[in-house]
């Protein structure tokens, strides 16, 4: 069996890091709204991976994380007036129905944010002892990524040297503008006591916590495949990449997989542009199974496009 590689940009043989089991891990829903097409198309490209290898004979250990924590969310309990836990546990059951009706399989391990909250706080304390992350005054906490001499080598984007005056002067602590939040300070709303100060975790920090409480092995890497969506690749899964590789000396995933996006009528499906529709809309006029087939038509790395 071969699996095209992100990162190298080549089919490559798969050889599991321990012969006859297989680990996965696939960036799941940030929980604030209902699940879309996009949504949709990368649990159905990795529910047919994980029947592949299945297949194949391998015993699967299978993770998806719920973002459960993040400034969309806590935008949207202040907004509704329900408390996280009520918002967040109606859009996982809305999240989950979507994906039945799919005929999508659960993942073996769900970690949430809010219930991983240690993991996190024990990585970005390690990453500071070791000198890879730093505390600004106002109680941020961010990685350099000027001391990681890997950084960029799983998107292989080109570093800009310039950034964005706004973009600096919004972040006029950081040591340099590709530095990125591990921790942000905030005084109300929800927040979380740390040892660095009050706030919540930077969106990067959860799944490389999650998948070294749940998942990593001793070795070069620590998990076989990462998955998600193409627009995840970066800045998402590099920063991923970065901090596990500085806090514990391996690279987080043996292959990097990442499915093509879902166009709307031949434009890119963006709330800001207006043309995202939810999952539970298409259900309501086609059977879970046609959606399938459909959402299966094309090559898993192209882009769907949906009229």
């Amino acid at each position: 069996m071969y699996i095209y590689d992100t990162v190298s940009k080549t089919k490559k043989i798969f050889e599991p890091i321990t012969q006859g089991k297989a680990t996965l891990y696939v960036c799941g829903p940030t929980v604030y709204d209902d699940a879309h097409l996009g949504h949709a198309k990368s649990a159905l490209v990795f529910d047919l991976l994980v029947r592949v290898l299945k297949e194949n004979s391998l015993e699967v250990t299978f993770a998806r994380n719920i973002t459960d924590i993040d400034d969309k969310i806590v935008k949207k309990v202040e907004e509704t007036g329900m408390s996280l836990h009520e918002l967040t546990q109606k859009y996982t059951d809305a999240y989950h129905k979507d994906m039945d009706a799919l005929g999508i399989l659960r993942p073996d391990i769900e970690p949430k944010a809010t219930e991983s909250m240690d993991a996190m706080i024990t990585l970005i304390s390690k990453l500071i002892q070791t000198g890879y992350a730093y505390k600004t005054e106002d109680g941020d906490v961010y990685f350099d990524t000027k001391n990681d001499t890997k950084y960029l080598s799983i998107s292989h984007r080109i570093q800009e040297e310039e950034d964005t005056q706004s973009r600096i002067e919004r972040n006029a602590l950081k040591k340099n503008p590709a530095d990125f939040a591990l921790w942000k300070h905030f005084d109300s709303g929800i927040t979380y006591e740390t040892p660095f100060s009050v706030g919540r975790p930077g969106w990067h920090t959860e799944c490389a916590a999650m998948i070294e409480e749940h998942l990593a092995v001793k070795g070069e890497y620590a998990i076989d495949i990462h998955g998600g969506g193409a627009d995840l690749l970066f800045p998402h899964h590099e920063n991923e990449a970065a901090q596990h590789r500085c806090s514990s000396n391996q690279e987080l995933a043996k292959y990097w997989m990442h499915n093509g996006f879902v166009n709307i009528d031949g434009e890119k499906m963006s709330k800001s542009l207006g043309n995202s529709f939810f999952l539970k809309d298409a259900l309501k006029s086609y059977h879970g199974e046609v959606l399938r087939f459909y959402l299966s038509s094309t090559h898993y790395r192209g882009d769907f496009n949906f009229n």
